[in-house]
């Protein structure tokens, strides 16, 4: 890194504020952060020109004299006396930027060669992380120009980059793009963990790095709910519990082995605070990050709503800075005893920030549904909120024995109870005499209907 470079360029910029504010404050507020200024002095400076110009006062040696100091006279005069115009404000921020940004990454990269640990190595790798954050420029553009990219994007045949959920019910109402948060909320024991390994599997089976962040469940629980998904190896759990595989299964388990091997599925344990989960995020260069659950992060807060603000505040940032799909698991607030209407996203535990963060919410509950096929475990997830598309309920049978959702249609409750009555079997003489088509429940025996 060129010192006497950045030395100079930090000077040049003061001195453009000073030569023409009117031309180039606007330019320089908007992109230029203090860590841009190595130099304290040049700082410090910098931060009292800021304060004028925020306040609407002019912007000369003598109002920034009186906000900074008299000691400052000097440094206001070699800045001037250095920058004969404000012509290339604009090189001189790039070269302000990137060696802020160099110089922050070489002091973490020291920070993690001489940490004494590994937690003190990984939040110096997060704080890395954080420092590619001053490339980012504010965008600022005229309607006239958002139309012209607008019609340029339109323009753009590439189909959009959404994230694929497996269930094409889903996939049609909900477009995610990478940089939003989303919740997947649910009670207890209802099934969120499986539904988001499933939604996980499937998105690294398209090609996403995907993390599956678990603050909860021991490794051993998740290689059982991973192998029993159908997409994976189809091996029940009970099977796995019991240790009672067959030749078949093992069978099964090698094949399942052979083919995750280009999945870019990793499953992450012990990355308990926001400073962890973004570390490996940036490590592992992933695009999708699941989080099992939010309430489990590690974070600064007195109380418990603080704590989960935080989070969700946190979360959502990371999603937005890093350009990746952040989507969190929530626990829900038990309904009242006797009450026995569905869960809202106004339940979610602890905090309503996640409400107020989240671009999109799932939320999965029990079927109350008197139609819901006889001996199926009927879920409901709700489409709670959707930021770009329309909110709504989806029916999804749960089979717990293979951890696997799969989508109920509408009405497939009536048909299959209707599936019991045979119409059209061929009669006998008698019967056909008696009641020709009638409908009649099924022998023991009898096969069903092919639902």
């Amino acid at each position: 890194m060129d010192l006497t470079a950045w030395a100079e360029a930090q000077r040049a910029v003061l001195g453009s504020l000073l030569l023409a504010p009117e031309r180039c404050a606007g330019e320089v507020f908007q992109t230029a952060a203090p860590s841009f200024f190595g130099d304290s002095a040049m700082r410090h400076v910098f931060e009292a020109m800021r304060t004028i110009w925020s306040a609407g006062k002019p912007l000369d040696p003598v109002t920034v004299l009186a906000e900074a100091g008299d000691d400052y006279r000097d440094l206001l005069a070699a800045a001037m006396k250095a920058t004969p115009t404000a012509e290339n404000v604009k090189g001189w921020l790039e070269i302000c930027r990137d060696s802020a940004q160099l110089s922050a990454m070489q002091a973490e990269a020291m920070a993690v060669i001489n940490a004494r640990n590994a937690r003190e190595a990984g939040e110096a790798y997060e704080r890395m992380g954080r420092a590619l954050s001053l490339t980012e420029d504010v965008e600022d553009l005229s309607v006239t120009e958002l139309i012209s990219a607008y019609l340029d994007r339109m323009s753009d045949k590439t189909p959009p980059d959404y994230l694929s959920w497996g269930i094409p019910q889903l996939d049609d109402v909900l477009n995610v793009s990478p940089g939003q948060f989303g919740v997947i909320a649910a009670d207890s024991s209802v099934g969120k963990t499986a539904l988001s390994l499933q939604f996980a599997w499937h998105m690294a089976a398209t090609g996403r790095r995907v993390g599956f962040f678990s603050l909860e469940t021991p490794m051993e629980n998740l290689q059982d709910r991973l192998m029993a998904e159908r997409q994976v190896a189809g091996i029940p759990v009970p099977v796995t519990k019991r240790k009672e595989l067959s030749e078949a299964d093992f069978r099964r388990a090698g094949e399942a082995g052979v083919r995750s091997d280009g999945v870019p599925l990793r499953i992450i344990r012990k990355a308990d605070s926001l400073e962890r989960i973004r570390a490996v995020t940036l490590r592992r260069r992933l695009q999708v990050v699941f989080i099992d659950y939010v309430q489990l992060i590690d974070a600064p807060g007195r109380e418990r709503w603080d704590i989960v603000t935080n989070i969700s505040m946190g979360l959502h940032r990371m999603a937005q800075q890093l350009g990746v799909t952040v989507i969190g698991l929530s626990q829900i607030t038990p309904a009242a005893k006797g009450t026995k209407s569905a869960p809202t996203k106004d339940d979610l535990r602890e905090s309503r920030q996640l409400k107020q963060d989240a671009d999109f919410i799932l939320i999965l509950s029990p079927s109350r549904d008197a139609e819901d096929p006889e001996g199926k475990i009927v879920r409901v997830l709700d489409i709670a909120k959707n930021k770009d598309g329309p909110c709504k309920s989806l029916k999804l049978i749960f089979e717990p024995q293979f951890m696997s959702f799969e989508y109920l249609p509408p009405g497939m409750g009536e048909i299959r109870a209707e599936g019991k009555m045979i119409r059209n079997r061929k009669p006998t003489k008698a019967k056909a005499e008696e009641a020709p088509g009638e409908l009649r429940e099924l022998d023991d025996g009898e096969e069903d209907l092919p639902f």
